[in-house]
């Protein structure tokens, strides 16, 4: 029986921006908001999902599924045991698709906290990660890593309870994000000379991560539209990128040198690659020649939002180095102004997920979710936007 709890503490208001930062879970496993890229969050944003577990990182099976609601403050467990690797979404829709131990593919919707069995005897391999949902929640597209081989793009159709390989490529692909608005395409990660070794691990070296792309293809897998991203035309893409609405083009954040640099003092260095020394977060679409960068020195952005508006980005800012305070900084995309709402959200930033911050906006453009592990537990937290600060940005 799923019930209500209280889990939640307001904590303080942010010194910079005044933003109330309320923690929302107090579990003693590690809570993570799943990820930024895709907001796991209710149309009207009073509600997000969240994923906990023991593990370092809670996006590994098994793992519950939660819902924490901002406004009542409380929380519900409503899944003990996700069997699958992650869980799919369409942005902002509230509807969770994951799979049970039972090997069915359920939907959870956030809003009405109803749930439906979709497909009652999962044939995929339990290897295949759940990545993204189109906007009419007709199909779920995954992604499928086999060693030695290549990566698979798999569309399920969850009207008609079939699947198929809509796309295979020999590099490692990943972070397929569906255009939310109109469904039409999807957004690929491309990690260019990247290869999944027989131990499982990618194979490849710090020359190769600097090379990370992106490409658009269409819902049956064709129509490949590269992004002119990553060498030789900007650094190699973090990975972290998202739609900007229905304009057809991408907001990511791209590498900085001091990325591939092994002496720890170096590793954070406020410098940016000489092809776009104004800063690290760009916008481009398939027709563009080259990107837009957002003038922003002082920052080096990391993981990315777009606000389902399409108006404002929200990232993590490393400027600050590791070990130290990670700032979440909020742009105004169109007029290229930006603020800090948070100077230190508290997240450690380490090599497990369960230290990334993972920002990102409410549909309601009213509250940022991140995560944070200031004591080594990581926990899901909202810092509320103050009533002037978007304005500020016009």
């Amino acid at each position: 029986m799923r019930k209500w709890q209280s889990e939640a503490c307001d904590l303080h208001h942010d010194p910079c921006s005044g933003a109330l930062i309320t923690r929302l879970t107090c579990s003693v496993m590690h809570n993570i908001n799943i990820y930024c890229e895709q907001p796991y969050t209710s149309p009207d944003g009073k509600r997000v999902a969240y994923i906990r577990s023991s593990g370092p990182d809670p996006r590994i099976p098994p793992y519950q599924l939660c819902v924490a609601d901002i406004e009542k403050l409380k929380v519900m467990p409503v899944e003990n045991n996700v069997s699958g690797l992650l869980v799919g979404t369409s942005a902002w829709s509230g509807i969770i698709y994951y799979l049970t131990h039972e090997k069915e593919l359920a939907r959870f919707d956030i809003s009405t906290l109803e749930k439906e069995i979709m497909i009652t005897n999962w044939e995929l391999p339990e290897d295949a990660c759940f990545d993204t949902v189109s906007p009419d929640h007709r199909y779920l597209v995954c992604t499928r890593r086999i060693a030695g081989i290549d990566s698979e793009i798999i569309r399920v159709d969850l009207k008609e309870k079939t699947w198929k390989v809509i796309f295979t490529h020999s590099d490692i692909l990943s972070h397929v994000q569906f255009n939310p608005v109109t469904g039409k395409d999807i957004l690929v990660q491309h990690n260019r000379y990247q290869k999944l070794g027989s131990d499982g691990l990618r194979t490849g070296s710090r020359e190769t991560e600097d090379c990370t792309t992106h490409f658009i293809i269409d819902c049956e897998g064709g129509n490949l539209r590269q992004l002119k991203v990553g060498p030789p035309y900007t650094a190699g893409s973090t990975g972290h990128s998202g739609w900007i609405a229905d304009t057809g083009k991408i907001g990511l954040t791209v590498r900085w040198p001091a990325m591939s640099e092994d002496e720890p003092s170096a590793r954070y260095r406020q410098i940016h690659d000489e092809r776009h020394p104004q800063g690290n977060f760009i916008s481009i679409g398939p027709e563009d020649e080259k990107p837009a960068v957002f003038n922003a020195p002082e920052h080096l952005f990391n993981h990315v939002n777009i606000s389902k508006c399409g108006t404002y980005f929200v990232c993590d800012s490393y400027k600050n180095g590791i070990p130290g305070p990670i700032e979440i900084v909020v742009g105004n995309i169109r007029t290229g102004k930006y603020r800090t709402l948070v100077l230190n959200c508290g997240a450690q930033g380490g090599g497990a997920a369960s230290s990334h911050p993972h920002p990102y906006i409410t549909a309601d453009n009213k509250n940022v979710i991140f995560n944070a592990d200031p004591y080594g537990i990581c926990h899901i937290h909202a810092a509320r936007i103050p009533d002037d600060f978007l304005k500020s940005l016009e």
